[in-house]
C-alpha cells in the first residue's frame, strides 16, 4: 500500500467514524480570499499552515506588495484628477506644485514597492511564485507624459 492509499484510507476511516461531523462550515466550500492566490496551486496547504498559525514569510510579504501596489494605484489616480481639474493656465499654475509633490510621493512608493517585489521573489518557493517587478522608469514617464498634452495646449511649448 502506498503513502497516499494509506493517508485516504485513514481519511475514509474518520469520516465513517463521524470525526468530521459538526465542524465550522461543514458542507460549504472553503472560503477563498484573494491572498490565498499568492501561493498559487498550493493554496489549499498554505491554507492548513494559516490555520495552524504557521505561515509563510513570502506570503505576508506578498500581502505587502499588494497594498504597496494599491497605494501606488491610488497616488496614480490623485494625480490623473489633478491633471484633469486644470482646465486652463491659471489652474495649472495652483496645481503644478501638487503634482510635482504627487510625482515625488509616487516615485518613493515605486521604490517601496520594487524593493518589496523582490523580497518577495526571494522567499518565493518556485518561479512560477515569483512577480515581475514595477519598471519605475516607465511609470514616471506615463505620469510625465500626462502633462505633456495639456502644457502643449495651453502654453504652446512642452
Amino acid at each position: 500500500m502506498s503513502y497516499l492509499q494509506a493517508v485516504e484510507a485513514l481519511l475514509q476511516d474518520a469520516v465513517a467514524a463521524g470525526h468530521f461531523s459538526g465542524l465550522p462550515g461543514e458542507g460549504r466550500p472553503l472560503p477563498f480570499r484573494p491572498e490565498e492566490g499568492l501561493a498559487g496551486d498550493d493554496w489549499i496547504g498554505f491554507k492548513v499552515l494559516q490555520n495552524g498559525g504557521m505561515l509563510p514569510d513570502f506570503l505576508d510579504t506578498g500581502r505587502q506588495v499588494e497594498a504597496l501596489e494599491a497605494r501606488l494605484a491610488d497616488i496614480d489616480r490623485q494625480h490623473a484628477a489633478c491633471v484633469a481639474s486644470a482646465a486652463d493656465i491659471e489652474t495649472w499654475t495652483v496645481v503644478w506644485p501638487l503634482l510635482l509633490q504627487l510625482r515625488a510621493r509616487y516615485e518613493t512608493a515605486a521604490h517601496v514597492l520594487r524593493r518589496a517585489q523582490e523580497q518577495f521573489n526571494w522567499e518565493a518557493p518556485g518561479q512560477l511564485s515569483q512577480r515581475p517587478p514595477i519598471w519605475i522608469e516607465y511609470r514616471l514617464e506615463r505620469l510625465d507624459m500626462r502633462l505633456s498634452s495639456p502644457l502643449t495646449t495651453h502654453t504652446g511649448t512642452r
